[in-house]
């Protein structure tokens, strides 16, 4: 961990944990220069776990009923990256039709059929049918609809700014990150939202002592929600909203030293998903910055 010399219960438990992490890896014969050797993607087991996860789901998915559009997303975007096909008795109309059941007549894409709109499903939904690059799955999308629903979602500044996840629900940089993101994608009117929105405010008011954002005004800074609020701002082209120094340096401490990886809070453990959230941040202003 980054030493600063301010000596805290978390820190000495971070410390106890790497020296053990350390004890495992002396005891292998993990070699650094041989990384490139031990260290690879079983391609084809990924594939096939992927393929698994499309068409008719297993009982035990049922908690993650609200979710089917991440799944689908998840899957989607996973065979893109492995330059994988879809499996043979999946088609294109089929994940058309299955877009179009999870549309909600009033614009944006619920987790599943018949379920309410929410900023997160509808970005999982936009982005899964992005990454087909299929016209006959985009034109499922009423983008009319989904620009009305996206305005709902505003909140005006003097109302605090940002937007509500869904009609009624709260408002974090889950909301702000997954609206203009799909604004974006669809090539909606973004310059409206952001002013109606009064985003960039808000997301520069996440913004804690630390560097990083947390998910609301106030909150501690967070690997996740720092990625949604930097790529929110990205996209709009107002880094210069943040104070980018301090946001290096809190995400450049959050790297495990010792065990690798990226954690997401001040004294909290490594784990795979801030290599993306954390390892996001810092791409993007490396290309932006």
């Amino acid at each position: 961990m980054l030493e600063d010399n301010l000596v805290t219960t978390t820190s000495k438990a971070q410390v106890d944990l790497e020296d053990k992490v350390s004890s495992i890896y002396f005891d292998t014969d993990f070699d650094g220069e041989d990384l490139d050797k031990k260290v690879y993607l079983n391609r084809q087991l990924h594939i096939d776990y992927l393929y698994s996860g499309l068409g008719q789901l297993k009982p035990g998915y049922a908690s993650l009923d609200a979710s089917k559009t991440w799944i689908c997303y998840w899957i989607l975007h996973s065979l893109a990256l492995l330059e994988a096909p879809l499996p043979p008795p999946v088609s294109l109309r089929d994940i058309a039709n299955f877009f179009k059941r999870c549309q909600h007549p009033r614009g944006g894409f619920g987790g599943g059929k018949s379920q309410i709109a929410h900023l997160a499903t509808t970005y999982a939904a936009v982005c899964a049918i992005a990454t087909t690059g299929d016209e006959q799955i985009y034109n499922v999308v009423d983008r009319l609809r989904l620009y009305d629903f996206l305005n709902r979602m505003c909140i005006p500044p003097e109302a605090g700014g940002g937007f509500s996840v869904h009609d009624g629900g709260e408002c974090d940089l889950r909301a702000c990150y997954t609206a203009i993101a799909t604004a974006y994608v669809m090539r909606l009117d973004l310059d409206t939202l952001v002013q109606k929105s009064g985003v960039v405010d808000y997301i520069a008011r996440c913004q804690t002592f630390e560097g990083g954002l947390g998910g609301e005004p106030g909150n501690e800074a967070h690997g996740g929600y720092t990625f949604c609020g930097v790529a929110a701002l990205s996209i709009i082209g107002r880094l210069d909203a943040i104070d980018l120094r301090r946001l290096l340096r809190w995400v450049a401490a959050r790297q495990g030293s010792v065990e690798g990886g990226f954690n997401g809070r001040t004294n909290k453990l490594v784990d795979g998903c801030y290599s993306l959230w954390q390892g996001g941040v810092l791409a993007i202003l490396q290309n932006g910055v």
